[in-house]
């Protein structure tokens, strides 16, 4: 029996690790999540301990399913450097670089790239644009310019941070991650509650419950919609798109940023539409392995 090729993809986010077994066309064959920390501070997966225990196992699930596994991609939440190289620790605790740890450990080549530019590209693909600006908005913030259907990615691989936007000019000012993502989100509710906090999902089951939660959000979203009307002045995209588990995951969330984002936008001409990603919540996997291809 011939066995059928795949890659095996893998996305290291800032709350949970995603694996995939992706076919020749770049659909999922099998995929599996697991959680990237245990508690709501620190950094995510010590030593890619998590990750490579998945890769193991989705290894052994390619066995079964005779799926023959020749490279791999996976993105992480850090900066890569056009070399392949992870150059930030600011949400994973990695040591040694991936490209050559997960080689040793699986015998076949791997293609190392950033969560949001793999994102971008499975969006490139699934949408058929050529132009954009990609933004997700998960666990953490991030962008990608998108230009000829190729994620820019700078000089040094860091055309990327949205997220470390400070969010006024204060000294004391919080970059818009730590302010609007998800784990913001998370954490700021936790501060100023000293509730037991384990996720973003407990903070917006209390948003018509709480005022604490309600301002939390509520200021969450007035600062991320009022910064992506700051990236049409700065970038001029044709259009913006935006992905990641939290905008696809609250329709509360994504109201009121757009909320925001429309009040604030340029009125010096037609401000660019914003649309939901079409790629999903795979999207990051499925770009790893279009890197990978």
């Amino acid at each position: 029996m011939n066995s059928t090729r795949a890659t095996l993809a893998i996305d290291v986010g800032a709350s949970k690790i995603s694996g995939a077994l992706v076919g020749e066309s770049f659909e999922i064959l099998h995929n599996e999540i697991v959680p990237a920390r245990t508690a709501l501070y620190g950094d995510a997966d010590p030593d890619l301990a998590i990750t490579k225990a998945l890769i193991k196992a989705l290894l052994l699930v390619a066995k079964e399913k005779n799926l023959e596994v020749t490279k791999g991609g996976a993105c992480f939440a850090e900066y890569v450097t056009p070399d392949q190289l992870l150059n930030s620790k600011d949400q994973i605790a990695w040591s040694v670089q991936p490209k050559e740890d997960f080689a040793a450990l699986t015998g076949f080549a791997w293609t190392i790239e950033s969560d949001v530019r793999a994102m971008a590209l499975a969006e490139a693909r699934a949408a058929d644009v050529r132009d954009f600006l990609f933004v997700t908005v998960s666990s953490g913030i991030s962008h990608s310019l998108v230009i000829g259907g190729k994620p820019w990615a700078g000089a040094t691989g860091e055309a990327i941070g949205f997220g470390i936007t400070q969010i006024d000019n204060s000294q004391e000012s919080p970059i818009l991650e730590q302010f609007s993502s998800g784990l913001g989100i998370a954490r700021r509710y936790q501060k100023a509650t000293n509730a037991d906090v384990t996720s973003t999902e407990v903070v917006f089951a209390q948003y018509e419950k709480d005022p604490i939660a309600k301002e939390i959000i509520g200021s969450a979203a007035a600062v991320l919609g009022k910064s992506l009307a700051a990236m049409v002045d700065f970038l001029d995209p044709a259009k913006i798109v935006i992905g990641g588990g939290l905008w696809l995951g609250s329709d509360l969330y994504r109201g009121l940023v757009l909320a925001s984002y429309e009040k604030n936008v340029t009125k010096r001409r037609k401000a660019p539409e914003v649309i939901n990603s079409v790629a999903g919540s795979n999207a990051a996997v499925i770009g790893a392995a279009i890197a990978a291809n």
